[in-house]
């Protein structure tokens, strides 16, 4: 899952939120982290990954591209299911996604002055750009790719994954309806056990 999906699955809880944007960023023990929400956000962050990796249905997706794709298949299908989120956003949460957007743009501005150095541009990004509600936009995925073909290490094909992105377009969708549903009763059984 990308940005969006990983902020809803967070919960109303600002510290949750941010700690969902540390699960990306934070490489070792998620106990390390000062914050016990934060550690608590970023286990689950990770525990929503190994779901979702897994998931026969966004195994099957990652597979609907061919090369030169199907080696970032991951990263544009967690692209894609965000914009299917974005464009049906009422259908998965209560709150309109312009004030969801706002809240978690204040979460992170709370938090600013305690993340990590290394993790302030790509909050001044999100918050910056309109990354998150550009994803309602197909244009808003393709420029996504485009500014993570510039943070891979090597050249990669996913400025121009557009086109190939817009030709699976409806069969994601299908496969992202199928499957958040049963990612959300995973969080939410997740929760309870913690």
């Amino acid at each position: 899952m990308n940005y969006l999906a990983h902020f809803l699955l967070a919960g109303p809880d600002p510290a949750a939120r941010v700690g969902q944007l540390l699960g990306d960023y934070h490489k070792g023990p998620a106990e390390t982290l000062a914050d016990p929400a934060w550690a608590r956000a970023v286990r689950l962050h990770r525990a929503i990954d190994r779901y979702t990796d897994a998931h026969p249905q966004v195994v099957a997706s990652r597979a609907r591209f061919s090369a030169p794709y199907r080696r970032y298949a991951g990263i544009v299908v967690d692209l894609a299911y965000d914009h299917v989120l974005a464009r049906h956003w009422s259908r998965y949460a209560e709150e309109p996604l312009e004030a969801f957007v706002a809240a978690v743009h204040a979460a992170l501005a709370e938090a600013r002055p305690r993340l990590p150095a290394g993790l302030l541009g790509r909050v001044d990004h999100l918050t910056g750009t309109g990354l998150l509600l550009g994803y309602r936009e197909f244009a808003g995925i393709e420029r996504a790719l485009a500014g993570l073909a510039t943070r891979l290490s090597r050249p990669s094909p996913l400025a121009a994954a557009g086109p190939a992105l817009a030709a699976v377009l409806p069969a994601l969708e299908a496969d992202f309806h199928a499957f958040f549903p049963e990612l959300v009763a995973f969080v939410a059984a997740a929760r309870n056990g913690a």
